[in-house]
């Protein structure tokens, strides 16, 4: 016997934001768990969703218009990762269809970066109690209508389909290599409004020295390449045949590469929360460029070491020198970890919080 359905199932869908490849890793375990249909409106996205996100069914939709005409008649919530798209399409529904259309908004990574974002959301997500924290100081919590903790809600995803996931990096990315021997992995993020990226300090001074008792994996932000396209496409050339160096551009998956990393270097990308639940020494850079708005802007960097720009011709050394060190560092980063995403929730628990939120004001019936 089937269970019937409940009255917001079908009401909800899930949107992805143009070319943003680095958005699926977080919409599409999003739109399994919910049992939603992901719309993406770029041929790419269709055919990155049909390799790495198989699970998950997806609607392209090649026309705009086609989109907000499709939404408005068979859907009253639409699930976003862009915190723009409440502010921009909420007019065009209400002026060209008369439709309040009401928007859940799921961040797309935990990081240390401007919560401005959860801005005049109608709902959200959380990942956890500090992000919480940070969203009651600010007062936005009070503002919303609803949301929903979902905790590292992507883990629990990789790890039911682990097998398909690890043979998929294995294949892409680690199999470049000529040995096995320790990876590091450097993630740096893009050139936002605070000027969070260490790529334009370090971008091409971390692969050129890497020793060769080390395999690198340079995962880029996929925005850098609209920022520096000039330095993505001299490193992809460049690195194309080094046998201990892999350089990603415009890779979506996250939790498969961080499984098989043994240092983590980075700067402000959510990608170092991540890491915390393997509990693997961290580096970071700041960059010359950083702009620090908050106290707590560089909050994950006691997880780890940061790397002085006195270093930067010398990142190696530096970092051999301070492997000894971060053993110590492995209860703050437990603790930590636990405070970005509390417990585990299980998807039905999550779907269930959802689902009552929406009942209380869904109009389909």
């Amino acid at each position: 016997m089937t269970s019937s359905p409940k009255p917001s199932e079908g009401c909800g869908i899930c949107l992805a934001p143009g070319d943003s490849v680095n958005h699926l890793d977080h919409l599409a375990p999003l739109s399994f768990l919910m049992g939603m249909p992901l719309v993406v409106d770029v041929e790419l996205l269709t055919e990155t969703m049909k390799t790495y996100y198989p699970q998950v069914e997806t609607l392209y939709i090649d026309h705009h218009a086609k989109i907000l005409e499709y939404f408005a008649h068979n859907h009253d919530f639409l699930f976003v990762s862009s915190a723009n798209y409440r502010k921009d399409l909420s007019p065009l529904f209400e002026v060209i269809f008369r439709k309040q259309m009401q928007f859940w908004y799921c961040p797309h990574g935990n990081s240390d970066k401007s919560i401005d974002t959860f801005k005049d959301q109608h709902y959200f997500f959380t990942y956890g109690p500090l992000m919480e924290e940070r969203l009651k100081e600010s007062g936005i919590l009070d503002t919303v209508k609803g949301y929903v903790r979902t905790g590292n809600y992507r883990f629990p995803f990789y790890q039911m389909h682990e097998a398909y996931y690890d043979a998929l990096v294995e294949k892409e990315v680690f199999s470049q290599f000529a040995k096995k021997q320790p990876t590091i992995l450097y993630a740096p993020t893009w050139q936002d409004l605070e000027s969070s990226s260490s790529f334009t300090d370090v971008g091409l001074l971390v692969p050129e020295q890497v020793p060769e008792s080390y395999n690198l994996i340079v995962k880029l932000h996929p925005w850098l390449i609209h920022y520096k396209p000039g330095y993505v496409m001299h490193l992809e050339e460049r690195y194309r045949d080094v046998s201990n160096v892999a350089i990603l551009s415009q890779y979506p998956l996250v939790l498969p590469l961080l499984k098989r990393t043994d240092i983590y270097l980075g700067d402000f990308s959510s990608i170092g929360y991540d890491f915390l639940y393997y509990n693997r020494p961290m580096f970071f850079f700041e960059g010359s460029h950083w702009k620090n708005p908050k106290e707590y802007s560089s909050y994950l960097h006691q997880c780890g070491v940061v790397i002085p720009p006195s270093a930067y011709e010398n990142v190696f050394p530096f970092i051999e020198k301070h492997l000894s060190s971060q053993e110590a560092l492995q209860p703050i980063r437990r603790d930590i970890y636990q405070k970005a995403f509390g417990e585990e929730r299980s998807f039905e628990s999550i779907k269930e919080e959802v689902y009552h939120i929406l009942d209380q004001h869904s109009t389909v019936k």
